[in-house]
């Protein structure tokens, strides 16, 4: 009984993990188009980009 039991509790467990690494892998898939993106666009309108963020982010801790 207790096999069965454990049995029933890895097999949860391992379509639970196998659905999470898939997520993650898709994740990763979109992050690095997105920084493909990035690197193919002007340098010069990134950095103005990132200063307007700096600008008008608040600290986080205060």
């Amino acid at each position: 009984m207790a096999r069965a039991l454990l049995g029933y509790v890895g097999t949860t467990n391992d379509q639970y993990l196998a659905l999470e690494v898939a997520r993650l892998r898709r994740r990763v898939a979109e992050l690095e188009s997105e920084m493909a993106e990035l690197r193919a666009t002007d340098h010069a309108e990134l950095d103005l980009e990132l200063h307007r963020i700096a600008e008008v982010s608040h600290p986080a801790l205060t």
